[in-house]
C-alpha cells in the first residue's frame, strides 16, 4: 500500500515541475481528442506534431504569451484570456471557432509569412477593440471572409467577397499615414493618385492579399477622419497603391452606409495582389460632370440589336489603326481597353483585372480616352450606355 502512495506522489511531482517551466516544448506528437482541452499559462514552443486536434486549447495569463517553433500548431477550438497578448512567431491555425475573450493576437507586421489563419469552417466571435488579431490574419480554401484585424487601441475588420475559393487570402490594419509606412519598404504617397482621384485618406490602411477576383468591404469610425477630406459620402471610394502603375487608382464605391463619423464601403471587383495597399479616397464623379462644360465629343450606344447605335464608333480609328482606347466607369475604373481599337465596343467589359469579364455594363455614363498614335491625338469624351 506505501508503494503504491509512494507512486502517485512522484507523478504528482513531475506533474508539477512541468506546469512550473516556463513554457511547454512539444518534440513528439500532441493530439486534443474530442471534448478534451488543454489550457496554457506558459509559452508553446511546438517543434513536434500538433495539427490533429477536436477538443479546445485555452490560453491563459496576466503576461505576454509567446507561441514558437518550427512547425505550425493547428486547433480546433481556440480561446484567449490575457491581459496581454498571445504573440505568434509562427503561424497558428484554427478550423472551427476562435473566441476573443480579452487579449490580442498579435504577428509581426513585417512577416507576412506569419499569420492567424482560418481553415474552410472557420469562424470566430467576441472580437473587441480589447481582443482581436493586430497583424496579419488568413483564410485557407474560404470566399467569404471578414478579417477581424486592427491595431492596439482599435478594431477594423475588412470583409473579402471573392468569385472563387481563395487558397489563400490574408489582411492586416496599419492605423498611420500611407506616404510613411513602417513596415513596407516603399511609400504610397498620397500626391500620386490618378486624374479621377482627387484625395487619399493620410491616417489608414490596410494590406489584402488575393489572387482572386474580389470586392472589399471597409469599415471607418470617428477616428478616421474622413471629413478631412470629405463634406459628404456621394464621392467616397475605396482606392489601392497599383504595384504596376506606382500610384493610386479608385476601386470603386458599389454600396456604402453610414455617415462621417461611422460607416462601410463596398468595392467594385478587383484582383487585390495587383494592389500593394488599400484605404479610403475620394473620387471625380463621372456622373457630375457634362459635355457642355467640358467640351467634347460624346456618344449615345444603345447595344439592344436593332442595327441602331449598337457600337461605339469613333470615325478617326481608320486613320489610326494602331491606337489604344480606354473606358472608365463613373468612378474611375477601366472597364474596357483595347489596342488597335476597330469600333467593336458594344457595352461589355473586357478587363478581368478590375471587373467580371464579359458581364454587360449598365446604364449610365462612362468616360473614355482614345490614342490614336499614328496621327498624334488623343481625343476623350463621354458614352451613355442606354441597353
Amino acid at each position: 500500500m506505501e508503494k503504491i502512495k509512494l507512486f502517485i506522489f512522484f507523478i504528482l511531482i513531475n506533474f508539477l515541475s512541468v506546469k512550473a517551466q516556463e513554457e511547454l516544448q512539444n518534440f513528439g506528437a500532441l493530439k486534443i481528442h474530442d471534448n478534451g482541452g488543454i489550457g496554457f499559462h506558459s509559452n508553446l514552443i511546438n517543434n513536434g506534431i500538433f495539427d490533429d486536434n477536436y477538443g479546445i486549447a485555452g490560453f491563459y495569463s496576466n503576461d505576454d504569451l509567446y507561441i514558437t517553433g518550427a512547425f505550425m500548431p493547428i486547433f480546433n477550438d481556440i480561446e484567449v484570456v490575457l491581459n496581454n497578448n498571445l504573440n505568434l512567431e509562427v503561424s497558428v491555425g484554427v478550423t472551427n471557432h476562435s473566441n476573443f475573450i480579452s487579449g490580442d493576437i498579435k504577428t509581426p507586421k513585417d512577416r507576412l509569412d506569419i499569420t492567424f489563419d482560418y481553415t474552410e469552417s472557420g469562424f470566430y466571435s467576441g472580437e473587441t477593440e480589447l481582443s482581436k488579431i493586430n497583424g496579419y490574419s488568413s483564410i485557407t480554401n474560404l470566399k467569404e471572409f471578414t478579417f477581424p484585424v486592427g491595431d492596439e487601441v482599435k478594431i477594423r475588420p475588412a470583409r473579402i467577397e471573392s468569385i472563387n475559393i481563395n487558397q489563400i487570402a490574408k489582411c492586416a490594419y496599419f492605423h498611420e499615414n500611407p506616404s510613411t509606412p513602417s513596415t513596407f519598404n516603399n511609400s504610397f504617397n498620397t500626391e500620386n493618385r490618378t486624374v479621377f482621384l482627387l484625395d487619399v485618406t493620410t491616417f489608414e490602411y490596410w494590406d489584402l492579399d488575393s489572387e482572386q477576383l474580389s470586392t472589399v468591404n471597409l469599415e471607418w469610425d470617428i477616428g478616421s477622419h474622413l471629413d478631412v477630406m470629405l463634406t459628404d459620402l456621394e464621392n467616397l471610394t475605396v482606392v489601392g497603391w497599383s504595384k504596376k502603375n506606382q500610384t493610386w487608382e479608385s476601386l470603386g464605391n458599389t454600396f456604402y452606409t453610414g455617415d462621417l463619423v461611422s460607416g462601410n464601403i463596398t468595392s467594385d471587383y478587383f484582383i487585390p495582389d495587383d494592389y500593394e495597399v488599400i484605404t479610403f479616397g475620394k473620387s471625380i464623379s463621372i456622373d457630375s460632370q457634362t459635355a457642355d462644360n467640358l467640351n467634347l465629343d460624346n456618344f449615345i450606344i444603345s447595344p439592344n440589336g436593332d442595327g441602331s447605335n449598337d457600337y461605339f464608333v469613333i470615325d478617326g480609328v481608320v486613320l489610326s489603326p494602331n491606337n489604344l482606347l480606354q473606358i472608365f466607369n463613373r468612378w474611375g475604373r477601366v472597364v474596357y481597353e483595347k489596342s488597335n481599337y476597330n469600333n467593336e465596343f458594344e457595352g461589355t467589359s473586357n478587363n478581368s483585372s478590375t471587373i467580371l469579364t464579359d458581364r454587360k455594363l449598365p446604364d449610365g455614363v462612362y468616360f473614355y480616352i482614345i490614342n490614336l498614335y499614328d496621327i498624334q491625338l488623343r481625343h476623350q469624351g463621354f458614352i451613355y450606355i442606354n441597353n
